[in-house]
């Protein structure tokens, strides 16, 4: 939301865990103009690391009703029924797993956040990609703090 309606940077910012019997990654990603490269990049680090210290009553809410709301779509069509038959079989899941996660989801305290984020967000442990214009932005990237950017052709 800072990303998209403070700054005007993008049209969309997300984040999400992926995984399966192996350890998965945390993603952060956006599209922004070159110009704003430099302040996106410290943005995401900044609000990573002020997740970690907890979010309010109010956030907790709104993602429990977001994370709620969007099961219903994982459902919708035969290829998603067929992703979460998938899931069941490979995952040895019980068939009523969905109500599970969901109430994990529901009964999710501040405290428990906290301690999840904390865990698995550590934005100084992270690899930072930047994809654009390296003449005008590796100068600018160097006063992050993550020492010289790495140029990958």
């Amino acid at each position: 939301m800072v990303l998209r309606e403070e700054k005007g940077f993008t049209y969309g910012a997300r984040t999400g865990f992926s995984g399966s019997y192996i350890q998965g990654t945390f993603q952060a990603s956006s599209s922004v103009r070159s110009s704003a490269t430099l302040e996106s990049v410290e943005i995401f680090k900044n609000l990573m690391e002020e997740y970690r210290k907890g979010i309010s009553e109010e956030d907790l809410v709104f993602t429990k009703n977001s994370l709620n709301k969007s099961k219903a779509r994982e459902f919708e069509t035969l290829g998603a029924k067929l992703r979460m038959l998938q899931d069941i079989s490979m995952y040895k899941l019980p068939f009523d797993y969905v109500r599970e996660q969901e109430k994990i989801v529901n009964e999710m305290t501040l405290e428990q956040h906290q301690a999840l984020a904390e865990k698995y967000i550590d934005p100084n442990r992270m690899y930072y990609v930047v994809a654009g214009d390296a003449a005008t932005q590796m100068e600018p990237l160097e006063k992050i703090g993550f020492g010289v950017p790495e140029v990958v052709k």
